[in-house]
C-alpha cells in the first residue's frame, strides 16, 4: 500500500503546472482611471513574452473595448470602508474558487511594462511570490503589481483582513493593501530582485534635476517594469507624470507635468 503523500498541496499544484506548461495570468481594471487599452495592451505584452498556454482573465466592472481574447469575469466581493484606501479588492483574488480559475495564477498591474520573459515567474519555486518593496525594505512588506500564487490556498486572508481592525490598518499598515496581503500570508517568497524593477530608480538619476533633462534608458536587466507614484508607461512616453494618478495630498505646485525627456522606447513593448 502506498504511503500517504504529506507534500502541501501547492507543490503538488506547482509540479502539475510545471508539466502542462499551463498558468492563469489575471488583471483586475475598476473604475475611471483606465481604459480598456490598459488591458488590451497587458494582453498583448503577456502573448508576446511567454511560451507557456494562458489563461488571460480581467475581473473587471466595465467590459466595452477589450479585446475578445481576454476573458472578462465579475469583480470579486469585497466589501472595506473607503477610508482605508481604494486597493483592496485585490484581496478579492485570494478567494477560493475565483471565477471557477484553478491553480497557478500571475496577477499582474495594469500600469506595468513586460520587458523580457514571463517564462520564469512560471517556474520559480513558491506558494506565494511578490516583489519586495523598495521603500524600507527591511520591513518585510511587499509590492502587489506582480503576484503569483495558488488559487484557493489564500483564502484565509479575507477572513484576516475582515478581523482586523481599522486602527491596526492604520497603524501596522500604512493603508495599504500590498503590506496587509504580504504579512496575511502564510509563507512568502520575494521575487529575485533584478526580475521586477522600478522605472523611477532603474531608468532615471537619482537626481531629480538632472532628470529633468535625461531621456529615461532601459534598464541594464528586468523582465518587468514597475510603475509607481504619478508615472505610468503612458505619461513616460510623453515624459509626464500622470495627474489622475497623483499620491497623496498637500503637494507644492507644480507648474508643469514634465518629468523628463520622452522615453519613446517604451512603445516598442506597450502596444497590443
Amino acid at each position: 500500500m502506498a504511503e500517504p503523500s504529506h507534500e502541501p498541496a501547492w507543490k503538488t499544484q506547482f509540479r502539475q503546472a510545471l508539466a502542462a506548461r499551463t498558468a492563469n495570468v489575471v488583471c483586475m481594471k475598476w473604475g475611471k482611471r483606465y481604459g480598456a487599452h490598459w488591458v488590451n495592451r497587458l494582453y498583448g505584452m503577456v502573448r508576446r513574452n511567454t511560451t507557456w498556454t494562458i489563461r488571460f482573465v480581467c475581473f473587471t466592472d466595465d467590459t466595452a473595448g477589450i479585446r475578445p481574447e481576454v476573458e472578462c469575469q465579475q469583480l470579486p466581493d469585497v466589501r472595506f470602508d473607503p477610508a482605508l484606501g481604494k486597493y483592496w479588492p485585490k484581496l478579492g483574488l485570494m478567494q477560493e474558487g475565483l471565477g471557477g480559475l484553478a491553480g497557478m495564477t500571475l496577477f499582474l498591474d495594469l500600469d506595468l511594462l513586460i520587458i523580457g520573459s514571463l517564462d520564469p515567474f512560471f517556474t520559480h519555486e513558491g506558494r506565494f511570490c511578490i516583489i519586495r518593496e523598495w521603500k524600507n525594505p527591511h520591513l518585510g512588506f511587499g509590492n502587489s503589481s506582480v503576484v503569483r500564487y495558488f488559487i484557493g490556498q489564500e483564502r484565509g486572508v479575507l477572513d484576516k483582513f475582515y478581523a482586523t481592525p481599522p486602527d491596526v490598518i492604520r497603524d501596522h499598515y500604512d493603508f495599504k493593501e500590498q503590506n496587509f496581503l504580504t504579512k496575511a500570508v502564510d509563507e512568502v517568497t520575494f521575487w529575485p530582485a533584478d526580475w521586477c524593477v522600478p522605472f523611477s530608480l532603474a531608468c532615471l538619476p537619482h537626481n531629480r534635476v538632472l532628470r529633468f533633462f535625461s531621456t529615461p534608458k532601459m534598464p541594464a536587466g528586468g523582465k518587468i517594469l514597475v510603475f509607481f507614484g504619478s508615472i505610468t508607461p503612458e505619461s513616460a512616453m510623453r515624459g509626464e507624470h500622470e495627474i489622475r494618478k497623483r499620491v497623496g495630498t498637500g503637494r507644492p505646485f507644480r507648474p508643469t507635468r514634465r518629468r523628463f525627456r520622452p522615453a519613446l522606447w517604451i512603445a516598442d513593448h506597450w502596444k497590443e
